[in-house]
């Protein structure tokens, strides 16, 4: 690299005695001291991925004044120690975080960014509140554990046993040769690793803690440790990132209860969780045009210019860029960037009722949204049977490069008899969203646990179904996450849960919006067997008899967030 020195594995101690190894990347520039940026990585950080990736690019930063300082987290790459997944990382975070600031080329201020699991490093780090940490750039940040990842109010995340295999051992693993169906097929889930041919603990210890419970609660922010951390923070995310319910737990805890809530700043576009490193205008079929492309790398700069260097000009950029407001969103459907104070905007809730004569099964049936609850109407009913599941994904290899995701079209899964759909008339006027819609229905199974999934989607004049949100509950989670009842089979009980995902969408004049209720989003959402079993312990498959009631005494709705003009 071209006016940049490097000491290459430099080795940190840590309280235990472990040494972390870390590669520096220095400006061969006049001064002699430079504020720091941090990135630490289970990913091996002398990959070409790692260290030039979109907002990874370590030359870019220090031929612009920073040192940048890249680290193999505990257990992985060159660094001592056993890897697990978020053990000792807050304390290996601070106890780098101090050492870098003593050093003869830092002038005392550190910085952090990174996405995904690096993005959970930050705050795990900032959680020990380390006095040398000034800012951070947070993007696509996992971490609102049980709401997001392994578990999603109790369904289970299947992509987390492919990535506990990508990060097994000490370096990044092929997954290329693996018969990847033939893995996630496997019953019980709890056993796919030994289906993988490779046992993994982590991923045993994780299914066994299948309820939100002290395991899981350790690694959570609390609203004390959110009160704590006194951070400029810019949050990056996106409408599709699979890590956006943890990049907006961390941006709304911070908002809440940080003595620097007021700078809170939050990107989202309409990008996938790759997409928030390099953003572009396509996703699964759909042109969100070139607005949709931010230069998130120039914006990464103007943050630290302004937050570690006190640059004026990088200042004023940063306002120019968010319109002298605080966060920056991408209203899909119009496809335009909005800018606001907060997020999300204090938009209106309104109620869309579910309605049909009994026939609401696929796209074809007569399932419809309304207004106001219907009265004397007939429930609508299907056959869950998790021999032949909802296809939710076309390639069980969710790290191919040749993968092909499936489409954000969901006419082929609103096609199957199993998915009830139900579509408003087409909007005479336009009609805004921006926040998290809620689902509420009243529903029946003849077993003692089953799986709800709900898809929100933009109905175009030419037929297409473009998903904008989605939504699971593990049935015995109804009520709490920390402490599940199985169902009583045929009973009527009433569900009520966030989709996963917040978005902003504009519904155009002739557009409809629609509604899809099923039991399975496979491979992404691993197969509930409804045998009543432990969670990720059951093997013995049943079919399920589904029924969804939607009358005056059971008013099965879509709430949605409107934005009025």
């Amino acid at each position: 690299m071209e006016d940049v020195e490097t000491k290459w594995d430099v080795r940190v101690p840590m309280d235990d005695g472990v040494h972390l190894s870390t590669d520096i990347y220095l400006p061969k520039q006049e001064k002699e001291k430079y504020p720091a940026i941090l990135i630490r990585t289970p990913y091996n950080k002398s990959r070409k991925d790692e260290i030039k990736h979109g907002t990874r690019d370590v030359e870019f930063f220090a031929k612009n004044g920073y040192t940048v300082v890249f680290q193999d987290v505990r257990g992985r790459g060159d660094s001592d120690g056993e890897w697990e997944p978020y053990y000792k990382e807050g304390q290996d975070g601070c106890k780098t975080i101090e050492w870098i600031s003593n050093q003869n080329w830092c002038d005392g201020r550190v910085g952090m960014i990174g996405g995904s699991y690096r993005g959970f490093l930050q705050w795990i780090s900032a959680k020990e509140n380390p006095e040398p940490l000034t800012t951070m750039v947070s993007t696509a940040a996992v971490g609102d554990w049980f709401r997001e990842t392994p578990f999603n109010n109790g369904t289970i995340s299947l992509y987390m046993i492919e990535w506990l295999n990508f990060v097994g051992g000490r370096t990044v693993q092929n997954q290329d040769p693996i018969d990847w169906e033939k893995v996630l097929w496997h019953l019980p889930v709890k056993s796919m690793d030994e289906k993988l041919g490779r046992e993994n603990t982590i991923w045993k210890k994780w299914i066994e803690h299948n309820t939100l419970d002290q395991y899981w609660k350790q690694y959570l922010l609390t609203e004390k440790d959110f009160r704590e951390i006194d951070l400029p923070v810019l949050h990056i995310t996106g409408w599709y990132d699979g890590d956006q319910p943890g990049a907006l737990y961390f941006y709304e805890g911070m908002k809440e209860n940080s003595p620097k809530n007021n700078e809170q700043y939050l990107i989202s576009g309409p990008w996938s969780h790759a997409q928030t490193r390099i953003p572009d205008k396509e996703l699964g079929g759909v042109d969100f045009t070139e607005k949709a492309i931010l230069e998130l790398k120039k914006i990464h700069l103007l943050w630290f210019d302004a937050k570690l260097k006190g640059d004026e000009e990088a200042k004023k950029q940063l306002e120019e860029i968010f319109r002298g407001k605080k966060v920056k969103y991408f209203t899909m459907g119009e496809n335009e960037w909005e800018d606001g104070e907060y997020w999300p905007p204090s938009p209106k809730k309104e109620e869309f009722y579910l309605s049909s004569s009994g026939k609401a099964n696929t796209l074809l049936g007569d399932g419809t949204l309304k207004s106001k609850s219907q009265s004397g109407e007939s429930p609508d009913s299907y056959i869950y049977d998790p021999e032949d599941p909802v296809m939710a994904e076309v390639d069980f290899n969710f790290y191919s490069e040749s993968h092909t995701r499936a489409p954000l079209d969901q006419r082929f899964i609103e096609r199957r008899d199993d998915v009830l759909v139900y579509t408003s008339e087409p909007l005479e006027k336009s009609l805004k969203i921006a926040g998290t819609p809620k689902i509420n229905f009243y529903a029946s199974s003849n077993r003692e646990d089953t799986d709800w999934i709900a898809l929100l989607s933009d109905v175009h004049p030419n037929g297409k179904s473009i998903k904008l949100t989605e939504g699971y509950l593990r049935a015995r989670f109804k009520n709490s996450l920390e402490e599940p009842e199985l169902l009583e089979p045929n009973k009527i009980y009433e569900y009520d849960f966030e989709m996963t995902y917040a978005l902003s969408n504009l519904f155009k004049p002739g557009h409809r919006i629609r509604i899809c209720i099923t039991s399975s989003y496979f491979p992404k959402i691993a197969r509930n067997p409804n045998s009543g079993e432990e969670v990720g312990e059951g093997k013995k498959i049943k079919k399920a008899e589904q029924t969804i009631y939607h009358d005056e005494e059971h008013p099965s709705k879509i709430i949605l967030p409107i934005i009025r003009n």
